[in-house]
């Protein structure tokens, strides 16, 4: 086995390259193993944060999708979750955890974020903020190498959202949309408003088992659902699944699929759980 080793010559070249397409595949096992699921945000920020809205996103096209935020965090311990801050969690497939890849402070009064597929087929975040002279500043996050990165910064005189992966101004006097070219965001003609929120109507009856007023909504990607609880009984609030983002008490898709939203039994009585299913699809309902 020295000689082997030591004498020049095919056998020790082949050696040498099985080594090192053994050391390949475990660091390509390593890097691949599955991840666990996503904490809940809160978990990876300081105590005392608030977040006031959220969303699963795509910015690398590989799963886990990452957790984008708009949040409150405390300037110090113990002190009032007053400082705004644009947050993007991922998972780290070498150190196998989930870590905060973004913590960026927010000058204006924090909107609730918007998401959409603006580089193409993957996602970029825009974090929308009031600023004092009553325009919309905002800041668009993806990834660059690898990192997230302020891709543009812009300023609206009224409110901006993200539709079909265009960015809409929407000011008084008209609208401009931008699109990502591939180096940077070019105006181009606005595409129509989002539709009215959707609102849904559920309730409890005497016996606390929840209902709703249909079974199915059918929203278009970027449209809010809005659930409103109506009549007595225990109070219970809908909880969303992890892929639709949560925007106070809203509910909202970026993209076409199948999503629910779970009313809770009080008294988690088997099957008494109430379900909406909500098609987004493309076109308008």
């Amino acid at each position: 086995m020295n000689r082997l080793l030591t004498r020049p010559g095919p056998a020790r070249w082949a050696l040498g390259a099985g080594l090192v397409a053994l050391l390949i595949l475990v660091l390509f096992l390593w890097w691949r193993d599955a991840p666990p699921p996503a904490p809940p945000l809160l978990s990876l920020l300081p105590r005392g944060s608030v977040v006031t809205s959220q969303a699963r996103v795509d910015l690398d096209g590989r799963r886990p999708f990452e957790i984008a935020a708009t949040v409150y965090i405390p300037a110090f311990p113990g002190a009032a979750a007053d400082l705004g801050h644009a947050v993007l969690a991922g998972y780290d497939h070498w150190g196998h955890r989930w870590r905060l890849a973004l913590l960026l402070p927010l000058p204006e009064i924090p909107a609730s974020l918007q998401v959409g597929p603006l580089l193409g087929s993957r996602d970029a975040v825009v974090f929308p903020g009031y600023a004092a002279d009553g325009t919309v500043r905002y800041r668009v996050v993806g990834l660059r190498w690898g990192r997230p990165t302020v891709l543009y910064e812009g300023r609206s005189a009224g409110p901006v959202e993200v539709v079909r992966g265009v960015i809409a101004e929407r000011g008084p006097a008209g609208a401009r949309g931008l699109r990502w070219d591939g180096r940077t965001f070019r105006p181009v003609p606005a595409p129509p408003p989002l539709p009215p929120a959707v609102v849904w109507y559920y309730w409890t009856d005497r016996e606390g088992i929840p209902h709703g007023e249909s079974n199915t909504v059918v929203l278009v990607p970027g449209q809010r659902l809005v659930t409103v609880r109506r009549g007595g009984g225990p109070t219970v609030l809908p909880v969303p699944d992890g892929n639709l983002h949560v925007l106070g008490g809203d509910f909202r898709a970026h993209r076409p699929g199948t999503y629910t939203v779970t009313v809770p039994d009080f008294a988690n009585r088997p099957g008494a759980n109430f379900r909406l299913a909500v098609e987004v699809e493309d076109e308008n309902p």
